[in-house]
């Protein structure tokens, strides 16, 4: 089975929360996934439309609502200037955050570049051999779509305490029922992107490590029998070398696509991250309403802002990983070999140069590489800069 085709609850689950406004072409025959098209005479582009406007108009509501909250903080003296900034800046990142779907959208071109060359690697692995290797994007979309519920619910049960006393006093049932639906819809928008960029590199990755086990017939230590002959080697090594090409050129449209979101969800966390922390120790020596009923929402934000880097920096490395697997296995595979021809050599050491874990980094818009090695300065960061806004 393609991994398209495990992928259709992520796609209907981005359908459902006006995220992308694309629909799975089937070829009418095969059934079998074909491409991903843009039409009018789809309800999908209505729907995504329809949430468009629906999210304008709750944008305005939100920043209404931080307003009031920041009016809050700024009439009262005794809270410093620097509570109230990082304070305007977390909630306004909520309303900034929904326009990373936009930008997904508007760079379809790049998506759809991307799914043509993994296309052409299915291809050339063929049919067979996909098949009778499992794909666990099943399981881990179970797994993401439980976190996202979870995390949804306990926003709500956490917020409420911090917007229910600037609501309307006459707002009746059904408005504030329409409130929440929105919000829970555009909440789980937002835990799609980091679930689309976690699945997306995982597929990558996936490709990866089949390319070993594309390497023909191994023995019990995952070295190849000595029995085949050199002309075989040869067509296998250049198919491997064409199939990783594509995975780069696939890798590469993404990176482009994620690099700019990317980058500015790491800078929006890394402030949530220190304006929770700081108002949460903040608030033990000073009590004010607002903060008051804050204190609840700082943990929260400053845990699950942790966990979502965690889930990009683990996203971006998984390709990385599987390329540096792969070549120390390649490596140790020709070492292993002692009746090579000169063409097998060459061939070899040519797919072992092209074998760069460059290739496939994902970048945050070319300012600097994404991974889990960001995770000790990143910690280092927001240590610096508690300790100086403490200080202060």
């Amino acid at each position: 089975m393609s991994v398209f085709e495990h992928l259709r609850p992520l796609v209907s689950l981005c359908q459902a929360c006006g995220m992308i406004p694309f629909t799975m072409e089937e070829n009418v025959i095969s059934n079998k996934f074909v491409r991903f098209t843009f039409s009018f005479r789809h309800r999908t582009t209505w729907w995504f439309m329809v949430m468009f406007v629906l999210q304008f108009v709750l944008q305005f509501v939100m920043v209404k609502l931080s307003v009031s909250i920041l009016d809050g903080l700024i009439n009262d003296e005794n809270v410093p200037m620097t509570v109230t900034i990082l304070s305007g800046i977390t909630m306004f990142s909520f309303t900034a955050q929904i326009l990373l779907s936009r930008w997904i959208a508007l760079n379809y071109r790049k998506l759809r570049n991307a799914v043509e060359a993994l296309q052409e690697v299915e291809r050339l692995f063929g049919e067979k051999f996909i098949e009778q290797h499992q794909c666990f994007l099943g399981y881990r979309f179970v797994i993401a779509v439980t976190l996202i519920v979870t995390t949804v619910v306990f926003s709500f049960v956490v917020m409420a305490s911090l917007f229910q006393p600037f609501y309307p006093a006459d707002m009746g049932l059904m408005p504030t029922v329409a409130l929440y639906f929105m919000l829970s819809l555009v909440n789980v928008m937002i835990e799609c992107t980091f679930l689309l960029i976690h699945m997306s590199y995982y597929v990558i990755s996936h490709y990866i490590q089949l390319l070993f086990l594309n390497s023909g017939k191994s023995d019990a230590n995952g070295l190849p029998v000595a029995s085949r002959k050199g002309a075989e080697n040869i067509k296998e090594l250049r198919q491997n070398a064409l199939i990783f090409d594509y995975l780069c050129q696939a890798s590469s449209e993404l990176n482009d696509l994620f690099s700019v979101p990317v980058l500015f969800i790491l800078t929006v966390k890394f402030v949530t991250v220190v304006s929770a922390a700081f108002t949460y120790i903040y608030s033990f020596t000073y009590s004010n309403l607002i903060i008051e009923n804050v204190l609840f929402v700082s943990p929260f934000l400053f845990v699950c802002d942790w966990i979502r880097l965690l889930v990009i920096f683990t996203a971006a490395d998984m390709p990385v990983n599987q390329v540096r697997l792969l070549r120390e296995r390649l490596c140790a595979r020709s070492y292993s070999r002692f009746s090579q021809t000169l063409a097998e050599n060459v061939a070899e050491m040519t797919i072992l140069m092209q074998m760069n874990e460059d290739r496939i980094q994902m970048s945050a818009a070319g300012v600097f590489k994404v991974g889990v090695h960001l995770i000790p300065a990143l910690v280092g960061a927001v240590v610096t800069y508690m300790v100086i806004l403490l200080q202060n």
